[in-house]
């Protein structure tokens, strides 16, 4: 039991973002972590903010990864949940959570998937996804790669439009995601997550995620510098299109 969770990591970080809040789409790249030869791993991250006194606010981020090798199927649970609280004002409760199932073929993967969510900041009551398709590795050396996917998945999202009625939005999309790593050298390194989702039966509807993470490397952790940036050129409520956020964090491996 101890070496299936030989990868449990335990992140605390503090934010200094210009707090926007999330858009739809989650980087689910950066929740998922490599399964070593015991072909079973679980994965835990914690985020946390806390201030009493003047400022009152509670912000903290956790999030699980169960994941099984069976010869070349690699099967992953996935779980985030993050909660914000400013005085006595509740302005996320918000959940994430998916199933998805690679076949490994070489260094590419056919996949498939099934996604939860709310997104209180968003007035999202759900969203439910289904969908799969296909991960092709350009450029693998080391640690360094360059990864592009392209898939289809179905949509069902639920909006308070206000207090009187409902947004109930369907649509199919097409999926557009590249992912990447770079080390500049041995303490130094970056990646990059990009997606670029596109409604099948309006264009004009499109959704854009870029994430890029630098790490450096100490003895006994790590320190990144994390910026998302998030656009919905077609929002179904009336809220902003784009929204960013810039985190510093420390990572500790036990």
């Amino acid at each position: 039991m101890i070496n299936q969770l030989k990868y449990l990591k335990i992140i605390v970080f503090l934010i200094f973002s210009n707090f926007c809040f999330s858009q739809t789409i989650i980087n689910t790249e950066n929740m998922m972590k490599d399964i070593d030869d015991s072909n079973l791993s679980y994965n835990l991250a914690f985020q946390g903010d806390f201030n009493f006194g003047n400022i009152d606010l509670i912000q903290f981020n956790t999030s699980h990864q169960f994941a099984k090798s069976v010869d070349r199927n690699l099967f992953r649970v996935l779980f985030n949940y993050e909660y914000i609280e400013e005085g006595d004002q509740k302005i996320a409760a918000d959940y994430t959570g998916q199933l998805r199932y690679n076949y490994i073929i070489n260094k590419n993967s056919l996949f498939a998937f099934v996604q939860a969510q709310n997104l209180k900041s968003l007035r999202m009551n759900h969203r439910y996804i289904s969908g799969g398709g296909y991960r092709h590795n350009l450029f693998s050396k080391d640690n360094d790669y360059l990864d592009l996917s392209a898939g289809l998945f179905f949509e069902d999202e639920l909006y308070d439009k206000n207090l009187a009625e409902s947004t109930q939005v369907y649509n199919w999309r097409y999926s557009f995601s590249g992912f990447g790593k770079y080390t500049f050298s041995e303490n130094f390194y970056a990646n990059i997550s990009i997606y670029y989702q596109i409604n099948t039966s309006n264009t004009s509807d499109y959704r854009l995620f870029i994430q890029p993470r630098i790490y450096y490397s100490l003895p006994k952790f790590d320190i990144y510098l994390d910026y998302r940036y998030r656009h919905h050129s077609t929002p179904y409520v009336d809220i902003k299109k784009t929204d960013s956020s810039l985190e510093i964090g420390v990572e500790f491996s036990i």
